[in-house]
């Protein structure tokens, strides 16, 4: 070989490492998925035995069934930026052992204190998440509630356990074994907003009503009810049959727990409001996602109609000047619901990217209300972002009754550019037993009420207005109607 081949040869050779040295620079070594770890920003425990007792600054978590002991805790979750989670492990560290079962269950309420908070004043367990059959001490107990955490936010969730036998768990406050929330990030990013495109034309009807089918009830039955409201709503679409129904939760309000409930969409909503499923978009209930299958059944009748899966909060517009915000109430499945949660976020982005002149908000429990179950504070950054964004009109069920306010801004104060709150808790479910007369109406509101009337609220939205009226079923007298321009 010549020396010119041989310089030829190796220049080569030469070229050819520094290519295949290129492309390994050039190729991108993929991210590890590293978790992140929270420890609780609040702890505590409340027992039946003491119920006006805080428990916040021991070092101690515990449950018991006998007497009733649950435990509460708060995370508050950053960093993923953006990312969504795609595994969420609550771990927490066993002092003493027990033969049954540990559960932890979701909990709406994200604001109280762990200095306060005591067994009268506590907020509800939700649904289970997971659960352990039993426990060793001396070791970490994992549970898995990945469906509960979907993003940045602050979350809160409650132990508890059907055993006699206390168990007693480290808290935050315990040092080295306080409990921990570890979470994987990994999958695409929630969506900044999710607008479904336009339904019908401006000037036509939108029907709403929560709390709508239940089975029975102190031994009556109550399935025809919830008929007489769809029928209602049927006759409504005989005669405008440009219309769409806004449920506003407790879709289904059978709670007993088995495995019953899960067909009650099919076999209870179904026969009576199904037939106008097509034109209906959901809102979730708290009765909306009890065991044994949580959220799964709501999701599979609704579809599309009840937004993404799990987090169950959308927006659609009506013709070119009206756009209806739907949210999930249900703070601890949808990532929570304070300021800086996912949802919290998805609104502010929903609100910034809406055109359209007129908004109504819908969601489940409702922020003001003189009814059987008293405000919810919860929501109150929801309506503080609503009142800046001047929207119109904001629906809801829970109480089983109906309630309209003034325009009230978000210390329920009137006001010009305010707010009028609707509460249509009249689809079927029975009524709440509940004294009226013996509370009155709140700051600012106009109309409430006194007995069990079941119907429904018509809303006529047009280019820059809306009229409501109240339509009862047949045998119901009650009634309320009005108008007024939108901001």
């Amino acid at each position: 070989m010549s020396l010119r081949t041989s310089l030829l040869v190796s220049t080569i050779f030469i070229l050819l490492v520094a290519l295949f040295l290129g492309d390994l620079a050039l190729t991108p070594v993929a991210a590890q998925t590293q978790s992140l770890t929270f420890k609780p920003v609040a702890d505590a425990y409340t027992s039946a035995a003491y119920p006006t007792t805080n428990y916040g600054a021991y070092t101690t978590l515990r449950v018991d069934a006998s007497p009733l002991i649950n435990s509460y805790l708060r995370f508050s979750v950053s960093g993923l930026s953006g990312q969504a989670v795609s595994r969420a492990l609550l771990k927490v560290y066993a002092n003493t052992a027990t033969t049954h079962d540990l559960a932890v269950k979701s909990v709406a309420n994200t604001t109280w204190s762990e200095s306060t908070i005591n067994y009268n004043n506590a907020p509800a367990l939700d649904a289970t998440l997971a659960s352990v059959t039993s426990v060793t001490a001396g070791t970490w107990v994992t549970l898995d509630v990945t469906p509960y955490v979907t993003g940045d936010g602050t979350f809160s969730l409650g132990l508890a356990t059907a055993g006699e036998t206390a168990v007693s768990l480290a808290s935050r406050e315990s040092g080295a074994n306080a409990p921990q929330l570890v979470l994987t990030p990994g999958g695409a990013a929630t969506p900044t907003f999710t607008q479904q495109p336009t339904i019908i034309a401006s000037g036509n009807i939108l029907l709403l009503a929560g709390d709508i089918c239940r089975h029975d009830f102190g031994g009556i039955d109550y399935t025809a009810n919830c008929r007489k409201t769809g029928d209602l709503v049927r006759s409504v679409l005989a005669a405008n049959p440009v219309t769409l129904v806004q449920t506003l939760g407790d879709n289904v309000n059978n709670d007993n727990g088995t495995a019953s409930y899960d067909s009650e969409f099919t076999d209870l909503y179904g026969p009576n409001w199904g037939s106008f499923l097509s034109i209906t978009h959901a809102v979730m209930g708290n009765h909306d996602h009890l065991p044994p299958s949580g959220i799964t059944p709501y999701f599979n009748y609704f579809g599309a109609k009840a937004g993404p899966k799990p987090q169950g909060y959308y927006s659609y517009n009506i013709g070119l000047n009206w756009h209806v915000i739907v949210l999930n109430a249900a703070c601890s499945l949808a990532g929570g619901c304070g300021t800086g949660s996912p949802q919290y976020n998805w609104l502010k982005n929903d609100l910034a990217a809406n055109t359209r002149k007129c908004v109504l908000a819908a969601w489940h429990q409702p922020r003001w209300t003189s009814g059987r179950f008293s405000d919810f504070s919860a929501y109150a950054p929801w309506w503080t972002l609503l009142y800046q964004n001047k929207v119109d009109i904001v629906a809801n069920g829970h109480n089983h009754n109906y309630e309209r306010f003034n325009l009230i801004d978000p210390s329920e104060q009137a006001a010009p550019d305010g707010i009028r709150e609707f509460i249509v808790g009249t689809g079927g479910a029975p009524g709440d037993h509940y004294t009226y007369a013996e509370h009155p109406l709140d700051p600012n509101e106009a109309v409430r009420n006194q007995t069990v009337v079941y119907g429904l609220l018509k809303l006529t939205l047009n280019s820059s207005s809306y009229s409501w009226n109240y339509l009862p079923v047949p045998g119901y007298t009650f009634t309320d109607s009005g108008m007024t321009a939108c901001h």
